[in-house]
């Protein structure tokens, strides 16, 4: 396999640490352990693979010194990050990557964090993260390398993680690689190794299309049936979305309870929908 694919095939699982893949429904269970659920992570390093599976609640999380002010047209001032995320007048935010030469905008229900930086810090005083869940999650996020996974959208609607499962899309950028959209040859060959990564995924379909701007974007849809840490068995619908950029490949990935697809997959339409591509 082509490094570009392990990465985002195995990446696009990153977000799965309050999951248990790969469990049968059909007998009880034992508790699970970190070796069970590193199982379908083979692609990653021992290292990332253990924080995303870090069962351990903070006792003080992390306090913040300042919160983010709403501005009415956000500008370029990336952080040390090489990103910036302006929180707008109408409750949506917008995401600049300085890098990657990207942006978009994210919808107010949603709430975007960047690995250690102020709002991932902020979240940690919001009322959720009274939530052992949200804890775990954020917990599990800290360490994760931000060169590569620019963004994290969480929702943190307490009815929809009632599962245990928190949806997200995060937001993965690889600088010196390149991926092919002019066929679907790399397209059909990254959607052939989630099975390797997610044991009992299934891809529904994969497809090349563009936006209404006229970017050009590979599309794989699957599912998997898992187990929360909270043992509550859901059905996980994700979709990634691979664009080739001017400077690397860009992939984001949804991952959502299946039961809140059509509630979830309309916001990360929107998402895509707003992406432009900066000088």
């Amino acid at each position: 396999m082509k490094p570009i694919f392990r990465f985002f095939s195995a990446l696009m699982f990153l977000t799965m640490a309050c999951v248990v893949p790969g469990l049968s429904t059909d007998a009880p269970q034992s508790a699970p352990t970190p070796d069970t659920r590193l199982e379908s992570m083979v692609a990653l390093t021992v290292s990332a693979a253990l924080e995303m599976t870090q069962q351990a609640v903070p006792t003080e999380p992390p306090l913040p010194t300042a919160t983010i002010e709403p501005t009415a047209t956000p500008t370029l001032q990336p952080d040390s990050s090489g990103s910036s995320l302006a929180k707008n007048e109408d409750g949506t935010f917008t995401f600049i990557d300085g890098l990657g030469k990207y942006q978009f905008s994210i919808s107010s229900e949603l709430i975007p964090l960047r690995i250690n930086q102020q709002e991932y810090l902020e979240a940690w005083l919001l009322p959720e993260a009274s939530n052992p869940v949200v804890q775990r999650y954020l917990d599990s996020l800290q360490k994760q390398d931000p060169s590569r996974v620019r963004l994290y959208i969480l929702d943190f609607d307490e009815e929809r993680m009632a599962s245990g499962f928190i949806n997200n899309i995060n937001v993965l950028w690889e600088e010196n690689e390149d991926f092919s959209l002019e066929d679907e040859t790399d397209i059909v060959e990254l959607a052939n190794s989630y099975p390797e990564m997610l044991s009992g995924s299934e891809v529904l379909t994969t497809e090349i299309t563009n936006l209404e701007n006229g970017i050009r974007i590979g599309v794989i849809t699957s599912n998997a049936s898992v187990t929360t840490l909270e043992n509550v068995d859901v059905v996980l619908f994700q979709k990634q979305i691979v664009i080739d950029l001017s400077v690397g490949t860009l992939a984001l990935t949804l991952s959502t309870d299946e039961k809140w697809q059509n509630t979830i997959e309309p916001l990360f339409d929107e998402i895509l929908e707003t992406i432009t591509l900066i000088d």
